[in-house]
């Protein structure tokens, strides 16, 4: 990928900004590029110059989120299991944390209707090669139905975290979501191990 200039980033920043500034007051649809324009303070030939329209660049801020998830998990790839649990949980946490009314717009499925589903499977995939050398498993079709449950639970604390800051410390959020999720997934609780090994 090609490396971008400063001036570029922070233009790109500005947009990006303004939508998630438009959004937490306008359904999408109604959201124009005069709009976004007027909110970043930018001209809208400095709009055009990056996105063909608001869908491209709504479409622009997933793939960077995204892409910054994937940077993510190769920086942990080496990490063993369970340990690699907690950093994964804690770097997402971070992650979202950093860029929360950014997050917040792509879990509205006015805004997203692929981001949670784009991030369960990423984060599914890394886990189930650490869970198939942990317990020596490698029933996916199970194993899917199993992360499914497991990841619907964490988005749902995280996105109540989110609009919800003060109810919980970040560190608070990171322990009690690494006991949760490591009590389902390591060898401690044979009975969720036994059901996927069938």
């Amino acid at each position: 990928m090609p490396k971008e200039y400063s001036c570029v980033k922070r233009t790109k920043k500005a947009f990006e900004t303004a939508l998630t500034e438009l959004a937490k007051e306008y359904p999408f649809n109604k959201i124009t590029v005069k709009m976004l324009c007027d909110k970043a303070e930018l001209s809208r030939n400095a709009f055009y110059f990056h996105y063909n329209d608001i869908n491209n660049l709504l479409e622009s801020i997933e793939n960077d989120v995204v892409d910054e998830i994937l940077s993510l998990l190769e920086t942990i790839e080496k990490v063993d299991f369970p340990e690699n649990v907690y950093v994964s949980i804690e770097s997402l946490i971070n992650i979202f944390d950093a860029r929360r009314n950014t997050v917040l717009m792509l879990f509205d499925k006015n805004y997203s209707i692929s981001f949670t589903t784009k991030v369960s499977r990423i984060y599914s995939d890394f886990n189930f090669r650490y869970f198939c050398r942990y317990h020596n498993n490698d029933k996916k079709i199970k194993y899917d139905f199993f992360y499914m449950f497991l990841s619907s639970g964490f988005y749902g604390i995280l996105r109540h975290w989110l609009e919800n800051p003060e109810l919980m410390t970040k560190d608070e959020l990171i322990e009690l979501t690494y006991v949760l999720i490591k009590r389902l997934m390591v060898k401690d609780n044979p009975n969720i191990v036994d059901i996927i090994s069938m």
